[in-house]
This record gives C-alpha cells, structure tokens and sequence, in this order.
C-alpha cells in the first residue's frame, strides 16, 4: 500500500508517518520500480502501536524503547529501567491530572446546584454565603451595608486566590452550619460594621466586648481554634511590631482596634492551651 494508504488506515497523516521515519520509530520500506515505497501489514501493525503507544502518553522517544522488544544486554536494561520510570512518572501525572478533574467536575456540579435552587454563586460555602447575606440585607444604614459587602467580597477573594485554605473554609463551615451561632455571628458583625467613625478611646468598652464576642465565637468551634490558633501566634507577633500592618485591610481605627484585641485574644489562649498540653 502508498503512504496515503497507510496513513489513512491508521487514523494518521502522510507528515506523521514521514515524522516517525526521520525519528527512527519506522523502518523506510522498500521502493517499488515506480520510485513509490511500498508498505505492508507489518507496517501497519508498528505505526498503529506508534500511535497507541504515543496516545496513551509516551514519549516519542520512549517509543523505540518499547517497540524494541527484551532487554537483555547491560546497556538495554538501563535503557528499560528509564522506560519503568517514564512510564511510573507518566502513570502519576495522569493520576494527579484525574484528581484535579474531579475537583473540578465536583465544583462545577456546586455552582450548578445552587443554580438550580436560585441561590447566588459564591466559591465560599453556603452557610458562610447566608451569613453575609444576612449581614448585607439586614442593614440599613449605608455605611454599614458596605463594609458588610466589602467584607464578603474580601472572603470570596480568600477562596479565589486559594488563601483561605479548605480546612479552614470547612471550619467555619461548621461554626456557621448552626444558625443560633450564624445569627450569633452576624449580631457581632454587625456590631463590628457600627464601630464605623468611632473614637478608639471613646468606644473602648465596645472594642472590647466585640473582640470578646468575636473569640468567644472561635471557641466554639475546635476545629477552626485550631487552625487559627497557630495563626494568631504569628499575627500578633508582628502587630507588636508594625501597628499600621491592618490598615490596608481596615482603615478604620476603632475596627483595627477590634481585630488587633482579637487576634491577642486568641493567641493568648492558644498560648495558655499549648502550655498545658
């Protein structure tokens, strides 16, 4: 058969075949008196293994090695074993490509899920998304309503960037999934957002019983004390040390008043608990 022949039997193109002549994968047949080569079945059976071999993820220049058949000399055995490691290392990054599909195929099938039931797309989990909708709809004071919004979209871009791991989404997860501690949450939010302008020295009572409030919350859950805790330890080491390190994030002094009582609050008692352990 003419190379258009084959290469058509074989589910491939003329420039294929010619690339895997140069390679050195396929013998160059014979040439008819015409000057045509002429390929057999023989042929047919290599490029098709070419093709299988190649489709399934090898290297082309692992090709040879497997088309070669035993290893019995020195120089072919270190020949197959870096064959068993392209093929074990091939073998691993197909594994890790099926686990990101499946986080994505599990993710998709979230957004569509919420979808259906009307709800809005958020990447944050759905306990934490009725929070802040709860914190955002509930408000009428303008002001407050937009921290509250910033705040959710500050949150969103945590799990969007992949800065908020999914340990600790999952922790505060399971501290909002109860909607007593939910509500308690946004009553401390919404707090926090009315804070808005104050005086740091005025409204130190107030900083204080929100820090409390906003601890007080962690502690009930274990899971993201844990993940916090350690955490906190290191974020209160550098506001000791750099008192303006919030004010990116929370230009208004009274709540970088909160955060910063909050964040010594916890790494206190995280300190306390890891000495007693």
């Amino acid at each position: 058969m003419r190379i258009g022949e084959l290469a058509q039997a074989a589910g491939t193109t003329v420039r294929a075949v010619r690339h895997y002549h140069r390679l050195g994968l396929m013998p160059e047949p014979a040439r008819t008196p015409n000057g045509y080569r002429d390929y057999g079945l023989a042929d047919l059976v290599r490029l098709l293994r070419i093709r299988w071999l190649a489709q399934s993820g090898l290297p082309l220049g692992s090709v040879a090695t497997v088309l070669g058949g035993h290893f019995t000399e020195a120089g072919d055995r270190d020949a197959e074993d870096d064959l068993t490691a392209d093929l074990e290392s091939l073998l691993e990054s197909a594994d890790e490509q099926i686990r990101s599909l499946r986080v994505k195929r599990d993710a998709l099938a979230a957004i569509l899920e919420r979808h259906r039931n009307g709800e809005r797309l958020s990447p944050l989990p759905q306990p934490i998304v009725e929070a802040f909708d709860e914190l955002v709809d509930s408000e009428d004071d303008p002001h407050t309503r937009a921290l509250f919004e910033r705040e959710r979209d500050s949150w969103e871009m945590l799990a969007l960037s992949g800065e908020a791991s999914p340990e600790y989404l999952d922790g505060l997860e399971t501290l909002l999934d109860d909607p007593d501690r939910r509500h308690a949450l946004v009553t401390v939010y919404r707090r926090f957002g009315a804070l808005t302008g104050r005086d740091p020295e005025e409204a130190a009572d107030e900083i204080d019983a929100v820090a409390e409030g906003m601890a007080a919350l962690f502690d009930e859950s274990p899971l993201v004390a844990d993940l916090f805790g350690p955490w906190s330890l290191e974020a209160a080491t550098a506001l000791d040390t750099d008192h303006e390190i919030l004010a990116e994030f929370l230009p208004d002094p009274a709540q970088q008043a909160v955060a910063v009582a909050f964040v010594r609050r916890v790494a206190e008692r995280t300190g306390r608990e890891g000495t007693h352990r």
